[in-house]
This record gives C-alpha cells, structure tokens and sequence, in this order.
C-alpha cells in the first residue's frame, strides 16, 4: 500500500505542478490549458499506475499458481503411496480371515505383510522422482498429452503410437487394434521413446502400481494340455502402451530398479498361486529371478521367511534363472536357494544355449525343468537326444521353448520332449485384474 500511495503522490504531484506553473513554462500554454493538462497528466498517471498493478497482480497469482501445482503433485505422489499401502493392508486382513478359518496363526499373516512392507518401501526408494522432475511438469501446466516426449531431444522425439507387437513381447495386434474390447490382450508397445523417456516410464509405472502380470501357457505333450504358466512382467506407460524388457532392463539395472520389479512381478505371482489353490486348479507358475534379486539379501531374507510361514504356497511355484545366472551363483544365493528347496520350491534353468549340461549337479540343486529354444534343439538332434536321456535320469523335464508351427512341433515330439512353450499353444495375455 504505502508503495502505491508513493507512485500516486509522484504522478499526482506531477499533475498538480503542471496545472499552477505550465503557463509560465511556455508562451503559447495559457492557464486553461494549463489546467487540462495537469488533468492529462493525471489522469495517464492513474491508468499507468492501473495497468502495473494489474500486471504485478497477475505475475503474484501466477506465482502462487505454480507453488499449488508443485504441492499438489507432492501431495498426489504422497496420496499414491498412501492407497497402496492401504491395499497391501486390505490383502493382509483379507489373508487374515483365510488363515484364522484354516486353523494357522496370525504369524503367517504376520510375515505376508512384512514381506509386501519391505516391497513398498523398496520401490518408494527407487521410483522417487527428482524434485526438479516436479517443478518442471508444475511449470509445464496440466499434461495435455503423453509426458515422455518432453524428455527427447527436438530432433528425435516421437510420440508414442501403437505397433505391431513382437512375437517376444507376448503380441501380435495389428496397429489399430482396440485392446480394450479383448481383455488379456496385450496393449500396442510404445516406440520412439529415447533412454530418458523409458526411465521415467519404468518410474511411474513403479510409482502409480502400474506393472502388469502377463502369463504364457506351457503345455504337456502330445495332448498340448495346459499344466505350467511362465510370468512376466510389463510394464505401462499413462497412456495404456506396453514397454518391453529390452527397452528397459538395462536402464532398470543402472538405475537400482530391476530388482522392485522382479518383487512386484513375485508378490503378483504369489497372490496369483493363492487364488489359484482356493479353486484347487492344478497349475504351476514359472517366475523368473535376476541376478540382482537374488542379491537383495534384505528382501530375498524377507520372501524366504515369508514362504517358510507359507509352505503350501511353495509346491505350485517354479524359479527360473538363466544359465549364465546359474553359473555364476555365489554362496549366499545358494543359501537361499537351498532354503527355498527345502521348502519345496522348484528350480527351471532357462536360456540355456549349450546342451552340454551336467543333469546331476542341476538334480542336486533341485531343478526339475530346463527349458532350451526349439531351434537350439532341432539344430542338433543327437545331442539333444543325449540331453533328454540325461534328464530323465534325473528326473528333469526338458520344456522347449518358442515353438511356433506345427512342423517344428512334430520334430520336438519326435525327439521325445514332454513340454512346450510357443506362440502355438497360446499367446502371452494379461493376467485377469484379480490377480
């Protein structure tokens, strides 16, 4: 206030001189056009001084504007948390009046929620976005339009559209495909997005619980009857597209977040398992391990001691871990893994591209299942004959993978293997919203 009263009185005063002297400033101003001009004068003052004070007004509210943007998007994040915390809550009482019917102690329950606890607070740490992330979509006003595109260069950014599917994605839609009229199918991939735009969809999907369990069907041979599921997990960006591992599992690793997603793709299949025996189904899940879990001795110590309280839940679970994992186990891995065993958990050794395998020592590790690509096997049908025999043996199964057309179908059952996975016998869908 006292700041406009001093720009009114410098104009007001300006005007009021101009009134009494201008006749005697100038020879053709007379003492009537003296007086019209003081009014002039003050009059401009007046409309100056109102247009700067509306000017100042807005740049304040605008101001004040983007700090309530900037909060509202801390309290949004704080609130997602809140409801998922909220949930894991909801399932642990839900799990509650299961187990007090069955006639198990509240201990069990107990260690579900510590386990889903760990879980959260692990992917709170590693999908926290920067502050300079918030205030940066706060002065960017309301999203108008996918928010990944802002963090491509000009040269380079592309907006995300729907695509054909690869096979090794779990999708085959053509472009204009409306995924919403077929549940389970699975959403077009998002492309043209750079290493920045991905990270921040892995991120959000982290932050906003957006991480989806995709199940693909592995079948006992000849009958091609459904007995195992694989899990995977994909990931969506706020527009309902689909990113893959191979956009970003490298990023997810150098950033610390491959490791929340494998949790959140083991609890999905746990809750999974857990409606699948109220229905007394018999099926059995594959959920793959990175090297990078089994090195989360907080977390793994936390699942270990949960399924020690939830045996039953073991039987219908398989772990599956790359060759190239398995051959470079440390002992504190084995630790776990030998207590998993005991529990009645299975082992599945996949990706393996050498059929010279040491069926023994997978036996003494309590593998039952190695899975190998049907090319690897056709490629050389001595050998995997060879590798079959060794197997039974030991009581393994040989599952091959990736078999798309009937002909390699006869070939595989030719050679005698038992189980299958492929595009043939199903493709990977969506796990239903319940699970």
């Amino acid at each position: 206030m006292l700041k406009h009263l001093a720009v009114f009185l410098a104009y007001a005063a300006a005007a009021v001189a101009v009134a009494l002297f201008g006749s005697q400033w100038h020879p053709m101003i007379d003492a009537r056009s003296a007086i019209g001009l003081g009014l002039f004068v003050l009059l401009a003052g007046g409309l100056a001084h109102e247009v700067a004070a509306r000017l100042g007004r807005e740049t304040f509210l605008t101001e004040k504007l983007l700090s309530l943007r900037l909060a509202q998007s801390e309290a949004l994040e704080e609130l997602s948390w809140t409801r998922r915390e909220l949930a894991v809550l909801r399932e642990a009482l839900e799990s509650a009046g299961g187990v007090s019917k069955s006639g198990k102690s509240v201990d069990e329950v107990i260690g579900e929620v510590k386990v889903l606890q760990s879980l959260i607070t692990r992917l709170a740490k590693s999908s926290k976005a920067p502050k300079e992330t918030v205030a940066e979509a706060a002065e960017a006003g309301p999203p108008q339009g996918p928010a990944l595109t802002a963090a491509q260069p000009a040269a380079t950014a592309h907006p995300l559209r729907p695509a054909v599917t690869p096979r090794e994605a779990g999708g085959s839609l053509p472009a204009n495909t409306n995924t919403n009229k077929k549940p389970g199918v699975l959403p077009p991939v998002a492309l043209g997005l750079d290493d920045a735009a991905v990270l921040e969809v892995a991120r959000q999907a982290l932050r906003d619980d957006r991480i989806d369990l995709v199940l693909q069907p592995i079948v006992t041979l000849p009958q091609r009857k459904r007995r195992y599921y694989e899990c995977f997990s994909r990931l969506r960006t706020t527009d309902g597209f689909m990113i893959l591992p191979e956009q970003y599992i490298h990023l997810a690793e150098r950033e610390g977040l491959v490791t929340a997603i494998d949790n959140m793709l083991l609890i999905r299949c746990i809750q999974l398992i857990r409606k699948v025996q109220r229905r007394n189904e018999r099926l059995d899940f594959f959920c793959n391990i990175s090297s990078h879990t089994l090195g989360d001795d907080v977390f793994f110590a936390d699942f270990v001691g949960f399924l020690e309280s939830n045996a039953e839940l073991a039987r219908n679970l398989v772990f599956e871990f790359p060759q190239a994992a398995y051959e470079a186990w440390d002992s504190s891995a084995a630790i776990y893994l030998g207590r998993l065993a005991d529990l009645g958990c299975r082992f599945s050794l996949d990706g393996v591209i050498d059929l010279n395998i040491d069926a023994t020592a997978l036996q003494l590790r309590n593998f039952h299942f190695v899975k190998v690509r049907a090319e690897v096997l056709l490629a050389d049908p001595p050998q995997a004959e060879r590798l079959l025999e060794d197997l039974r043996e030991q009581g393994l199964q040989l599952v091959a993978e990736r078999i798309e057309d009937e002909d390699a179908l006869v070939e595989i059952i030719d050679l005698g293997v038992e189980c299958a996975q492929g595009y043939l016998f199903g493709e990977p869908r969506l796990a239903r919203p319940a699970a």
